[in-house]
């Protein structure tokens, strides 16, 4: 396991996988950090806003972000036809393991960054509103439940077509559609997986003063059902990757 891992990392050195997971944090900061709040109702709101916001960004960037980390893991192996030398190397269950922990450490990676990102807007913009643990927590764990989930979904792909291309697509598609669903009831966004972020969001609209154009944001109840069904989903991909892997003829 160990060994499948290094040679994993050895591997993503030369992919530059790093700089796409530093690229949703930056597109994270530059975005909020543009919409600078102003006045003291707005710094009062700040985190809350942030909250809010982040689930739909979410929803259009990490689709094609989870198809494009999946593709590159795989693609190396296709485009060098290395696939039947690496399993006269080592098993077929060495490769796949190291592959989905360097793949889930870039996912938990780019999450982590984009919370600490989330940390560092409210000190550099000085927001007033006390910090709200239990929702920012909250947040980076369904983000990180529903990349997983996209994470092995676009995998599977790339297993079954030995191609980027389906796999890019599907994500470029998924976030279309995921961005969509923000927008519809909350039960055809059940029906998205893409758009996920959006229904597991913790925060929602309470009050809109159109004279102001003042919003308050109030927290609503944590989607923990959605967010089972997310990881039980994840897991099933897995394992349908595992699978599509294990009996995969080369």
């Amino acid at each position: 396991m160990g060994k499948a891992l290094h040679a994993e990392l050895q591997k993503a050195r030369r992919r530059h996988d790093l700089l796409i997971c530093l690229a949703v944090p930056v597109v994270v900061y530059l975005w909020a950090g543009a919409a600078v709040p102003t006045g003291a109702d707005e710094l009062a709101n700040a985190y809350s806003a942030l909250l809010f916001a982040l689930p739909v960004l979410n929803a259009i960037l990490l689709p094609i972000v989870m198809a494009l980390i999946a593709s590159r893991l795989w693609d190396m192996e296709v485009k060098g036809s290395t696939t039947k030398l690496l399993y006269t190397l080592q098993s077929r269950r060495s490769l796949f393991a190291g592959k989905a922990l360097l793949g889930t450490g870039e996912v938990l990676l780019m999450v982590t960054l984009e919370m600490a990102v989330s940390i560092l807007l409210g000190r550099v913009q000085g927001y007033t509103e006390a910090f709200p643990a239990g929702p920012f927590v909250y947040t980076g764990i369904c983000t990180l439940a529903v990349d997983v989930m996209l994470f092995f979904s676009e995998l599977l792909l790339m297993l079954i077509f030995d191609n980027p291309l389906p796999a890019l697509c599907v994500g470029i598609v998924g976030a279309l559609i995921g961005l969509f669903s923000a927008f519809m009831p909350p039960l055809v966004s059940y029906f998205v997986p893409w758009g996920y972020f959006v229904p597991l969001s913790c925060y929602e609209v309470s009050y809109w003063d159109q004279a102001t154009h003042t919003v308050t944001y109030g927290l609503r109840p944590y989607n923990w059902g959605l967010l089972a069904f997310t990881v039980v989903l994840a897991a099933v991909l897995f394992a349908a990757a595992w699978r599509m892997m294990r009996d995969k003829e080369v």
